[in-house]
């Protein structure tokens, strides 16, 4: 049950998705739509069904939000990435889904950061629910106990267990050429972005070298 006022069309919407025969994608649909029905009742979300979309984005998107109305007229567009769900687990999926409602909030009852940026008010309040974000948008999840890992059991889904911040997006700014690198400070790690490729260097709150971010990170 949302918080706010719900428009009729993206009710429709919803109730198309988890009823139409010929899609492939309509209990997929129907689960992501429960989920965002959770999450908002669990949450407090002061935000309003989504338009769900499942597409293929590109690689390094796993979802997106889209201020405004988009191209049909229809408010607060989600897109998952259809390939990232069918490559990952589930729960990683969920924190995409929980990360794009968080932006529909802001959108509606908050201040977002230009251009979809997000601000200290979008990080906090990710960050009491158990997501750790950076400022373009790379998340993580922190070990249980958290909000998040709660609602997951509370629902009957398993929760794996980690014992440090879990990377689940990367979201690359533009067309940028500079490489993303971090150390393994907890529960935030320092991120610099640099052009050279053989980037050396250690840093002084954790005591390892930073590894590129599409890479493991040494233990």
């Amino acid at each position: 049950m949302a918080s706010v006022a719900d428009e009729q069309i993206n009710l429709d919407l919803r109730s198309h998705q988890k009823t139409v025969a010929d899609w492939s994608k309509k209990d997929l649909a129907d689960n992501l739509h429960i989920w965002a029905e959770r999450f908002t009742l669990e949450f407090k979300l002061k935000t309003s069904v989504p338009a769900l979309t499942l597409g293929r984005l590109r690689p390094t998107r796993y979802g997106h939000f889209r201020p405004g109305r988009n191209g049909f007229g229809l408010l607060n567009e989600i897109a998952i990435n259809e390939t990232y769900v069918s490559e990952h687990e589930y729960w990683r999926v969920l924190v995409t889904l929980l990360h794009e409602l968080l932006h529909a909030e802001q959108e509606m009852v908050g201040k977002p950061g230009r251009g979809n940026y997000h601000n200290k008010e979008f990080r906090e309040r990710a960050e009491a629910l158990g997501l750790i974000v950076d400022h373009w948008g790379h998340t993580w999840v922190t070990p249980e106990p958290t909000p998040f890992w709660t609602v997951l059991e509370k629902y009957g889904l398993q929760v794996p267990k980690i014992v440090e911040p879990a990377e689940v997006t990367i979201s690359t700014a533009g067309k940028s050429k500079l490489k993303l690198w971090v150390c393994q400070c907890t529960p935030k790690p320092v991120r610099v972005r640099v052009a050279v490729k053989d980037f050396q260097a250690r840093c002084l709150k954790c005591g390892h070298v930073f590894v590129r971010a599409d890479q493991p990170k040494s233990r």
